[in-house]
């Protein structure tokens, strides 16, 4: 087990923080495709956004799965940091998503426990057209009404039981026409699922912490999402005016204070709900309330092509432990087989020049003229016996060549190679000039 974490340690810590870089590319690709395509609405703007949070969160997992295919030379990265510091990283990472992925569960608990204090609603005693709203949508999704007193802004709750619960204030206090309006509001949020699609976004966030394009991503989901259903309400009741003041009213009645976390509220923060009422006034806002389904293809296209394109891009961050340099060896040429007993190869070597003899002799050796360097053929041979028959001016040279190299992963883990090469070399020995002796005379 204690072998396992330093490794998994360090794979999760290096796929988090380069991650990071690649993340930021998808969502400055996101930003500017909603700037390609010009002004669309809502729905199709969160499509976008949501397309490329799936794509960040994919990310590491790519990473992960393409690092076996990287070949040695591409595993270099622009930082290396101590293996031992991924420990310390992923364990803080482990708590600190543990304890966001705890909140979540908090929400999802407070959820039930407020499903279970609400009172449902008499449809009788509704309002038509607020009625006639419900039964509408109940036919896409069944959709309960209750009402709480633990409340401040109505809330859609999804999941397996979709319900919307209203503030006990927001009945007796809102008109019939606002309560209408809030109503649709709500039953958007169910008939788009939100609800799973919020969950799906709360639960990224609270593993990629971290992440500051997650951040950013989240910031324009929550606002694009509550936007998309301003537009159904628009849709149906064709008074902007009418609809911008229903919000505010809502807003000053419920204090402006954030709902729950895994809950759709009419009304969330005070900067949220001022561009809310900005787009629903604008004029020449989107009318549509689909989503462009070119954005989805062309979304889904270019985070694909990134997930894959950025999944096999050089490493920013790496953790190494302290490792001795490569080795390379380039006395033997990779191609050499180790498997065969006879095998040939070039090789360079000096060849001298014969030496005159010197007329005196002196206890001293004779300087060497300079080599010249020649190629010839030998052969790497069992032993000296398998050699042949030699010439008698030659000698024989036994060199053992040794290789150690070291190749690396993707993953960080190397592979030692040691090979031992015998090599005998036939070496011919220089004949020495023969010295004219002259004769003696009688």
């Amino acid at each position: 087990m204690t072998s396992v974490l330093p490794e998994l340690a360090r794979l999760s810590a290096e796929r988090m923080l380069n991650g990071m870089a690649e993340g930021l590319v998808i969502a400055f690709v996101a930003w500017a495709l909603l700037r390609v395509m010009g002004r669309r609405n809502a729905s199709t703007r969160f499509a976008v956004w949501f397309a490329a949070l799936l794509a960040i969160a994919a990310l590491p997992w790519v990473g992960s799965l393409s690092s076996s295919s990287v070949s040695v030379g591409e595993g270099h990265s622009a930082i290396t940091m101590p293996g031992s510091w991924a420990v310390t990283f992923f364990l803080a990472w482990a708590v600190i998503a543990g304890l966001a992925l705890l909140r979540v569960a908090v929400g999802l608990w407070q959820l039930r426990k407020l499903r279970a204090d609400s009172t449902a609603v008499d449809l009788a005693g509704l309002d038509p057209a607020a009625r006639n709203t419900l039964e509408e949508f109940q036919q896409t999704r069944a959709v309960a009404l209750a009402v709480s007193d633990k409340l401040r802004v109505p809330t859609a709750m999804g999941f397996f039981k979709p319900m919307v619960v209203l503030p006990a204030w927001a009945v007796r206090e809102l008109s019939a026409e606002e309560l209408n309006s809030i109503l649709i509001h709500e039953l958007a949020h169910l008939r788009r699922r939100d609800d799973w699609t919020n969950l799906a976004q709360k639960l990224l966030h609270a593993i990629l912490f971290f992440h500051p394009a997650v951040w950013w991503v989240e910031r324009q989901l929550s606002l694009e999402r509550e936007m998309a259903c301003d537009d159904v309400v628009l849709a149906r009741t064709r008074n902007p005016q009418a609809y911008a003041e229903c919000l505010v009213s809502v807003a000053e009645k419920s204090f402006v204070r954030r709902g729950l976390a895994l809950a759709q509220a009419a009304v969330s923060r005070v900067r949220q709900t001022s561009m809310r009422v900005s787009q629903i006034l604008d004029h020449d806002r989107p009318g549509a309330i689909r989503v462009w389904k070119p954005a989805v293809g062309l979304v889904g296209v270019v985070s694909l092509v990134a997930v894959i394109g950025l999944g096999h891009a050089p490493q920013l961050v790496a953790f190494r432990d302290s490792v001795p340099a490569v080795s390379m060896a380039a006395v033997v040429p990779p191609a050499v087989m180790t498997n065969s007993v006879s095998k040939t190869t070039a090789l360079a070597v000096k060849k001298a020049k014969p030496v005159t003899s010197p007329k005196s002799v002196v206890a001293r050796s004779a300087p060497q003229p300079a080599a010249e360097w020649q190629a010839f053929e030998t052969s790497f041979v069992e032993g000296a016996a398998n050699a042949g028959p030699r010439p008698s001016n030659a000698s024989v040279q036994t060199v053992f060549v040794v290789m150690q190299t070291r190749q690396w992963d993707g993953s960080g883990s190397g592979t030692w190679t040691v090979s031992v090469w015998r090599l005998t070399v036939l070496k011919a020995n220089p004949v020495p000039a023969a010295v004219n002796v002259p004769a003696k005379s009688t």
